[in-house]
């Protein structure tokens, strides 16, 4: 998969309600819309070329904050390259097709990489890839086929450093 989205560059990066037309720079989420989440309408399948919501996920620290992962999409999305084998179906909230430009795609997905190990809170390393010369969305056409979807629900982003602290220190 290749995922793009972040304003910040890092994967840290949030929408701000500004970025909706409001007068804030307040980062939001929005909730998924997914099975897990309680959405059993959204049954699109990741397969090649699929557009889906990317999230944090932070059950690694309790099994209690599924739910404020599930709630955590905001800007950053992710573009299936291959066939999942269904381990992100109901998941994560799959919004749309690439329907021309597949190719874009495939490219975008083959740029160099510079692959850096990350320790994490949990003891394990991650693996990032991340671009060398990161690509650029210069123009992209989304057809919605007439359908109005509206604002989407907002939410305050879940602040994983408190919760931390209360756990730890009672704050």
């Amino acid at each position: 998969m290749i995922q793009g989205g972040d304003p910040k560059g890092d994967g840290t990066g949030n929408a701000t309600l500004r970025d909706l037309g409001q007068d804030s720079d307040d980062e939001y989420t929005i909730k998924g819309e997914f099975i897990a989440n309680g959405d059993n309408d959204n049954t699109l399948k990741h397969e090649r070329g699929v557009i889906s919501m990317a999230r944090s996920d932070y059950s690694s620290y309790s099994s209690s904050l599924a739910t404020e992962g599930y709630n955590s999409a905001s800007c950053q999305f992710f573009i299936t390259t291959e066939d999942s084998e269904s381990s992100l179906d109901g998941l994560y909230a799959a919004f749309g097709k690439v329907t021309e430009g597949m190719d874009v795609v495939d490219k975008i997905a083959n740029v160099e990489v510079e692959t850096r190990e990350e320790q994490t809170d949990s003891s394990s390393d991650l693996t990032q890839d991340r671009p060398v010369d990161p690509p650029v969305i210069t123009s992209i056409r989304v057809e919605t086929y007439g359908v109005n979807y509206g604002m989407p629900e907002t939410k305050e982003p879940f602040d994983l450093n408190s919760w931390y602290m209360s756990q730890m220190y009672g704050y």
